[in-house]
């Protein structure tokens, strides 16, 4: 397409067809979901630089609907995160993976994983980009490996997408998966009893902490707390977070490392601290 003068110039639709597209309607509570989920994107989250430019445009539909609601939406939101890992550089990688995802081909990945001094380059299949508990995360496969295999984001030093395609694990049921992990490693679901303190009891019934939990009142005013689920590691990290106020009663295993973490904290508070004095 171009002007009198032959030069080109940017396509677009005619008046008529425009005319014809209907508008754009969002409820207030749609405007107001919206700016909600834009508000609560924390400075380490991907895409916040885009999220940052399209808060001002719901902004504008919200003052052509109703005025008072974007001024109200603007002071209302707020919110915040601690201890959120930094994911506002890989938008690349994450692109690369859904597109990955999407067109079921193979990449290329260079991977670090915690403790190693370099990373390690594998092919890798990935069938599902997860956020949880503020980090994001992908589950696919190794070829090499018949387990499924999950990756931090964050830890993906390069990825490319190769010609070559693959097909996933028909055993694979993301569904299940979120059902059965208490975080994002899945292992074979075990039935865990936790107590808590009396006085914790309010706190940990008022949230879900796994979809299968079931909890009730002892006599004596503590919680027990049932769940079917597995991530050996991560329910042993929340027990801990609980410090005194709950107790592992089953599986023994469960019971054995988080009496075994707790003998290793109090051994490490007992040490001495050894206080250097600066020399003036």
């Amino acid at each position: 397409m171009g002007d009198e003068s032959g030069r080109l110039s940017r396509p677009r639709l005619a008046p008529e067809a425009r005319a014809g597209l209907p508008p754009v309607l969002l409820t207030r509570q749609e405007l107001a979901a919206l700016v909600w989920a834009v508000k609560h994107t924390g400075g380490t989250q991907p895409f916040r630089a885009a999220l940052s430019t399209a808060l001002p445009k719901l902004q504008a539909l919200a003052t052509r609907k109703d005025p008072s609601t974007a001024l109200a939406l603007e002071g209302a939101l707020g919110g915040w995160q601690r201890g959120a890992k930094d994911y506002a550089g890989f938008e690349p990688t994450i692109l690369r993976l859904v597109e990955g995802i999407v067109a079921r081909r193979r990449c290329r990945v260079e991977y670090r994983a915690p403790g190693r001094d370099a990373p390690k380059t594998f092919p890798y299949d990935p069938y599902r980009l997860l956020s949880v508990q503020g980090g994001m995360y992908c589950i696919g496969k190794v070829p090499a490996y018949a387990n499924l295999v999950t990756l931090a984001v964050d830890r993906i030093r390069m990825i490319a997408l190769t010609d070559e395609r693959f097909e996933p694990d028909p055993g694979f049921d993301p569904k299940r998966h979120e059902a059965e992990a208490f975080g994002i490693v899945w292992e074979r679901p075990m039935r865990v009893v936790v107590r808590f303190r009396a006085d914790q009891a309010p706190y940990v019934r008022e949230r879900e902490w796994h979809p299968s939990q079931r909890v009730r009142t002892l006599r004596d005013g503590r919680l027990e707390l049932r769940v079917h689920a597995g991530g050996t590691l991560e329910i042993v990290r929340w027990v801990l977070g609980w410090g005194g106020a709950a107790e592992v009663v089953r599986p023994a295993r469960l019971r054995q490392l988080v009496q075994a973490a707790l003998g290793s904290a109090l051994a490490g508070y007992r040490r001495v601290p050894v206080h250097r004095t600066a020399r003036g």
